[in-house]
């Protein structure tokens, strides 16, 4: 059983990336691995001040007293943490990022927290090529905080859910979510 960690940076409760999050999660269940889903945007997650007082004896947790301390330790618990966001203005959601900036405060002496563990990514554009849509933009983004962490990236999915073909449409993102299941039940 593998503990899996899914941010979902979409606000939309009927999306695409909510769809794709639902079906990874389902397919991960039944393979009998811990699915927790953390719906992003239902939280108050303040910004970043960067104020660096979580450098301060490396307490893992901010000093900021919203609801992201509450939400540190199913990040620290989890084997794997998949990143889902729709592509908004060339990059994932603000709600994401939000999430993502206030990671600083797991730093421990010598590096972070996260070293060691898995992460992969789920991202869906609504242009019909990826090349103008952003979802590059997002990819490199994780890809180079996941090496930052001292983590490994286990696997992207991306594609196309706009226009007149929705995700649940798609054969080839549908096709990728079925093999990160597979990677993530293997780890």
């Amino acid at each position: 059983m593998v503990r899996v960690l899914i941010l979902n940076g979409s606000p939309r409760k009927k999306g695409n990336t909510l769809f794709l999050v639902s079906e990874l999660a389902e397919q991960l269940r039944a393979k009998n691995n811990f699915v927790k889903i953390l719906h992003l945007n239902d939280y108050d997650i303040k910004p970043c001040q960067s104020c660096y007082w979580c450098y301060r004896d490396f307490p893992l947790q901010c000093i900021q007293d919203d609801v992201m301390n509450g939400l540190y330790p199913h990040a620290l618990d989890a084997e794997v943490i998949i990143f889902a966001s729709p592509i908004y203005w060339f990059t994932y959601s603000a709600q994401l990022k939000l999430f993502v900036d206030r990671l600083l405060a797991l730093h421990v002496k010598g590096g972070h927290s996260f070293q060691g563990k898995k992460f992969a990514s789920i991202f869906v554009y609504g242009a019909s090529n990826p090349e103008g849509s952003g979802v590059f933009n997002a990819i490199k983004s994780v890809e180079q905080m996941i090496s930052y962490f001292g983590g490994e990236n286990i696997g992207v999915v991306y594609g196309t859910g706009g226009d007149k073909l929705t995700a649940k449409d798609n054969p080839e993102i549908l096709r990728k979510i079925g093999n990160l299941v597979l990677t993530i039940s293997n780890q």
